[in-house]
């Protein structure tokens, strides 16, 4: 029997930062997932990332949906919006400020499918973590990684996002926990890439908390980490 691949809508909220909303357009082109769609969610005033993705949509082998939103509107508050007007059956964050790896979408959703109908959701438990100002790497430790979400567009639909800009993923996680919804994918912490470049939406306090409790990567795999950020930025 032939598989289906439902749509997936890839969620991207960025915010004037230019070389980062590349690297997120360039890692969801190269994705091997064959039925996905991006949506960007950027501020009006924001000239920049409209230039970026009109260049973008001028290929036609991408699916984008531009979304022009309110100054005003809150981190969940974007998010929100863009799953309400996006057409996949899936929603996945993707993060402009993060690396994905090309079978991020493919493995996520295989994942899901081969398990059980019962979960509606999957995450990554393990990513790895890069410091630019350190120009440290790291393979995190075991954990619910709220920005590596991919879940059915109803649940998001039925139990939106908090309207902050700062834990707004926080009662998504715990709805999809507690009822047993929601699929921790451990062993493959290079589908992702978390970078802490300076401007995140949390502080550098938070980041280090993440690195104190992860493992310190050798010279080698951090230099082809690098690399990687690198060469698509």
């Amino acid at each position: 029997m032939e598989l289906t691949y439902p749509l997936i809508s890839c969620i991207c909220i960025t915010n004037n930062r230019p070389s980062l909303l590349k690297r997120a357009i360039y890692c969801f082109e190269l994705q091997n997932y064959p039925n996905k769609e991006l949506v960007i969610s950027y501020q009006k005033k924001d000239t920049k990332s409209r230039l970026i993705i009109e260049t973008a949509k001028q290929n036609e082998a991408l699916k984008i949906l531009q979304i022009e939103r309110p100054v005003t509107d809150s981190l969940g508050e974007a998010r929100n919006h863009a799953v309400y007007k996006c057409t996949g059956d899936f929603v996945c964050m993707w993060d402009d400020d993060d690396w994905h790896h090309t079978s991020r979408l493919s493995y996520q959703f295989n994942s899901l499918r081969a398990i059980s109908q019962y979960y509606q959701a999957s995450v990554l438990s393990r990513i790895l973590l890069y410091d630019t100002t350190t120009k440290k790497a790291y393979c995190s430790f075991s954990y619910t990684w709220d920005g590596t979400i991919l879940c059915r567009k109803e649940i998001l639909l039925q139990n939106q996002y908090a309207s902050r800009d700062r834990g707004e993923d926080t009662h998504v996680i715990t709805f999809l926990s507690a009822r047993k919804l929601l699929y921790k994918i451990e062993d493959v912490p290079f589908l992702y890439i978390y970078v802490y470049h300076g401007e995140n939406t949390w502080n550098y306090a938070h980041f280090e908390n993440f690195m104190n409790k992860s493992q310190l990567l050798d010279e080698q795999t951090t230099i082809g980490i690098r690399k990687v950020l690198n060469d698509q930025i």
